[in-house]
């Protein structure tokens, strides 16, 4: 984990490295264990971008202004700093900010298709592209109106981790994704301290394939070994205790191996694995004052069939893009009515099943507005199940007259308007 670097051009102004080294500082102490690449001097259609930030939020562009001041600007006309030595007078910068976020954009979408087609290119619409100044300096309200262009920010080192804290990609960044962004940007990894490249692991200086602590550990066993064989020899019912003792630990390794290659070839959630990530859900649920809510059998095995209906045919959405299928489309085959009230909640970008994926996708849940609405709804049961690295969380709601009949007051959900969030590495 930690930073990774990787540039197009190198740094060539001063001031341009004493901001990097300001902004290193700060990520590193905030995001030592997640990955993070920052990406320096990336030419684009229309200029330079000094710093692009990657985290498992997306991306952040970065224009370095080396000024301190109060920062006068609109969408529209020249921009210009205040300082104590009087005005500075400045280009559009936010003209600038669009310009090059519509250049990143533009060279990201082939990318996106071949890479990491799940994120989709509306998402990329929400890249944020940011001005970063000197320490201390201001932007009064009143100018830009930040709700209404939510892409655009101005920030300082003051309160630059806390707006990383809060960006709204709509999707999450893999570590694959991050590599195959800098493969399409076609930079190479550099050590920031040092200003030099890294040499790739391919054109490193041949090692030797044993070395001398290797051979003398080498030289060590097979000594053992010659000794054991001539107790065999020698010594009377060594043999005997030799095959006793072999046989116990070809049976305790056997042991071993069926049980990782069991974890190794499982795909999907276990009906005891959804049942502890519910209880993981009312935890969450209790400390925010909700009631708990029920594990319902029927919501895993239809939230079990939306995630290896996801899986197979390679989305993340709530309706199937090929077969037009759904969770309510499918909802009577699972024994709901038609009455009943359910609501889907969707968390993916991983390539294969890990143990603990379900708490982490409702953890991943928690982060986004729309979905921890849709966790703390008021519903009384609910499931999730995941199919290799696809999940989806059932939430139920009976009608009132099934619930008068018997059912598990436990199954409530509704049908709010959130898009899925999306996790991984």
């Amino acid at each position: 984990m930690g930073i990774r670097f990787f540039r197009g051009e190198k740094i060539k102004l001063e001031h341009e490295f004493r901001q990097l080294r300001e902004i290193v500082r700060i990520l590193r102490e905030e995001y030592a264990q997640e990955p993070v690449y920052i990406l320096t001097g990336v030419l684009v259609a229309n200029g330079q971008i000094d710093c692009i930030i990657l985290t498992r939020n997306g991306p952040v562009l970065l224009d370095l202004k080396a000024f301190r001041g109060e920062i006068r600007g609109l969408e529209n006309g020249n921009w210009e700093v205040g300082t104590k030595d009087g005005p500075i007078p400045l280009p559009n910068l936010f003209l600038q900010a669009k310009i090059h976020r519509q250049d990143f954009i533009d060279r990201m979408i082939p990318v996106c298709r071949e890479h990491f087609p799940h994120v989709g290119e509306q998402n990329l619409r929400r890249t944020a592209s940011w001005l970063y100044f000197c320490r201390g300096s201001t932007y009064p309200a009143g100018q830009i109106d930040f709700r209404k262009v939510k892409w655009f920010r101005v920030v300082t080192a003051d309160d630059l981790l806390e707006k990383l804290r809060f960006v709204d990609s709509g999707y999450t960044l893999r570590i694959q994704d991050m590599d195959a962004i800098v493969r399409g940007f076609h930079l190479e990894e550099y050590s920031f301290e040092k200003e030099s490249p890294l040499i790739p692991a391919a054109r490193e200086e041949r090692r030797p394939l044993l070395s001398r602590r290797a051979l003398t550990a080498l030289v060590v066993i097979l000594a053992a070994f010659l000794v054991a064989v001539l107790i065999l020899a020698l010594v009377p019912g060594a043999r005997i205790a030799a095959g006793n003792a072999v046989q116990g630990i070809l049976a305790v390794a056997g042991g071993w191996v069926q049980s990782l290659a069991g974890g190794a070839l499982k795909t999907n959630t276990t009906v005891d694995e959804s049942r502890q990530a519910v209880l993981h859900l009312n935890r969450i649920r209790a400390a925010e004052g909700k009631p708990p809510i029920l594990f319902d059998e029927r919501a895993y095995a239809l939230a079990l069939a939306r995630a290896r209906d996801m899986e197979q045919y390679g989305y993340l959405d709530y309706t199937n893009p090929r077969t037009g299928s759904s969770a309510l489309a499918l909802k009577r085959s699972y024994g709901f009515s038609l009455n009943d009230t359910l609501i889907e909640t969707l968390y993916g970008q991983w390539t294969s099943y890990v143990p603990g994926i379900e708490t982490q996708a409702i953890d991943s849940w928690m982060m986004d507005a729309g979905n921890r609405q849709r966790l703390f709804f008021n519903q009384t049961s609910g499931a999730i199940a995941c199919s290799r690295g696809y999940c989806s969380y059932i939430g139920v709601r009976y009608a009132p007259q099934e619930v008068a009949a018997g059912q598990p007051s436990g199954n409530i959900t509704a049908n709010l308007s959130a898009q899925p969030q999306t996790l991984p590495g």
